[in-house]
């Protein structure tokens, strides 16, 4: 999600916490562990191209050829995270003695018989909305953690598809309390650590930009997983609604979650939705086939908001994404302007949905009386005073909305526009002064553009947008019909490869 006021400044010293029967965490100040049957202290990758660099696509490569093996792999990120998870705070829990044991059968398999799907060996983190068998789900509260829960009796249905592909789960991701924020409290951002990385999935972007794991899942009700994506400088998808299982996961609004993609590559993203929706998905989008691959803009044609809402933009983020989209054009593509349909209704829609549902799935936990943060307590409180009539009122708007949509991508392949309307903000700061002499609020600013696709279910697609040299991150989103996830990462990857292809990992400042 993302919907709701910053109300945490980040954590420090607090750590991720150690899984049941996993072993030692990865705790800040402590030192590198002893990796099992090693005999040694893991030390930092301090190679000109470390393992922690490598894409999630790239990874997979080196496993399968034999040039890197899945223990080799895995030993070097959590000495990165070691190195690094004290200045970031991108993990709640890291599944160490597990991912390494994971890691050995993997190398054996390949040796023996070959990968067992095309991410065989490659590590991915998980926020911590998904059940991970044999761990905790705490969905980002600190009053369940406290409580220590009771570990799953099995995975997520998409943690079991990246499992059945031969992936490695590293850990869990921090994340707002219920996935309800757009700040992830205890996580810096790893380009800017004195400002936020965004949320809810702000852990899982944060792992994903600072090199502690290639490839992370999220959810995205109301951005959750583009807000991130966009000001941690990495890719987000969110597919279309429906498009991937639910199952095993705490929901917080159950007619707009969407597991969703955390990547340091459009490349990457591909791949991940590949293997998390099966054949049938991936040949219903193609992103199998090469049309999701590099290619011309020629004979798309791309829709771009009108002035009146650009300039509801920070002018940085205005720049960069007009600058995108005429380097779109000048590759062929056609650019039409457009106003975005009922675009004033689109957040208070989203907003009243996702209140009354997330009240009605959390209502045992509300009367519990259990210690929430007062924030996520006042929004479920709220929540449940949403009367039946302006719900049903809510649930119309959005159909009104896919009509109206529908009609709008006649004859257009693609919409283009910001991800989030503001660069990452600085921790704790909620007002923010308009050149008009207005005032914006960060929740508001940060959902503005995220909530059309929230809201009609459509995919969309943020990448980043300019260069790291250019400022602040900025997300360029691509939004698309539904199924239409390979027109998005052909001009992802387009613009990705355009720009000198995806960003860097972020180096955060260490003691």
């Amino acid at each position: 999600m993302a919907d709701t006021e910053s109300f945490a400044e980040p954590a420090t010293g607090t750590g991720p916490a150690v899984a049941p029967g996993t072993g030692p965490a990865v705790a800040p100040g402590t030192g590198p562990a002893v990796a099992p049957g090693t005999g040694s202290a893991l030390e930092p990758d301090t190679g000109s191209a470390g393992a922690y660099e490598l894409t999630a696509v790239e990874a997979a490569a080196r496993v399968a050829e034999g040039s890197l093996s899945p223990v080799d792999l895995v030993s070097r990120l959590l000495a990165r995270i070691r190195e690094t998870e004290s200045a970031v705070g991108a993990y709640t829990v890291v599944l160490e003695e597990q991912v390494l044991e994971e890691a050995e059968r993997s190398g054996k398999r390949i040796a023996q018989s070959g990968p067992l799907g095309p991410l065989d060996g490659v590590p991915v983190s998980v926020k911590d909305l998904f059940d991970v068998a044999g761990t905790p789900t705490w969905a980002g509260s600190q009053a369940l953690r406290r409580a220590g829960g009771t570990p799953a009796a099995a995975d997520a249905a998409v943690v079991a598809r990246l499992r059945a592909a031969g992936a490695l789960v590293l850990g869990k991701t921090r994340m707002d309390e219920f996935a309800f924020g757009t700040v992830t409290p205890g996580t810096r951002n790893p380009r800017c650590p004195e400002r936020s990385a965004g949320g809810s999935s702000g852990g899982a972007a944060a792992a994903v930009a600072a090199g502690l794991g290639p490839l992370a899942l999220g959810t995205d009700t109301g951005g959750s997983v583009r807000i991130p994506a966009a000001m941690c400088g990495v890719v987000g998808l969110k597919p279309t609604f429906g498009l991937l299982p639910s199952d095993g996961t705490t929901a917080l609004s159950w007619s707009l979650d969407t597991p969703g993609v955390l990547a340091r590559s459009v490349e990457d993203a591909a791949l991940a939705l590949a293997v998390l929706g099966g054949p049938a998905v991936s040949v219903a989008t193609g992103v199998g086939s090469s049309a999701a691959r590099l290619g011309s803009a020629v004979g798309l044609t791309l829709a771009v908001p009108d002035d009146a809402l650009f300039a509801r933009c920070a002018p940085d983020v205005a720049e960069r994404v007009a600058a995108a989209v005429e380097s779109l054009a000048e590759l062929g593509a056609r650019v039409v302007r457009v106003a975005l349909p009922l675009a004033d209704m689109v957040s208070p829609a989203v907003s009243l949905i996702m209140a009354a549902e997330a009240s009605a799935g959390h209502r045992t936990t509300l009367e519990s009386g259990v210690e929430l943060h007062p924030t996520t307590r006042d929004r479920l409180e709220e929540g449940a005073l949403v009367p039946a009539r302006d719900y049903i009122d809510a649930l119309r708007v959005r159909q009104l909305l896919h009509n109206r949509w529908r009609e709008a991508f006649e004859g257009v392949d693609a919409f283009v526009l910001p991800t989030v309307a503001i660069t990452p903000v600085e921790h704790g700061e909620f007002f923010l002064p308009q050149p008009d002499g207005g005032m914006d609020v960060v929740p508001v600013a940060s959902t503005r553009f995220a909530h059309p696709a929230s809201l009609t279910g459509l995919p969309a697609l943020s990448v980043p947008c300019g260069r790291p040299q250019d400022g602040l991150p900025v997300g360029l989103q691509f939004m698309g019909r539904p199924r239409g996830e390979a027109v998005l990462l052909r001009l992802g990857r387009l613009y990705e490869t355009l720009n000198g292809g995806p960003w860097p990992v972020a180096e955060p400042a260490t003691d």
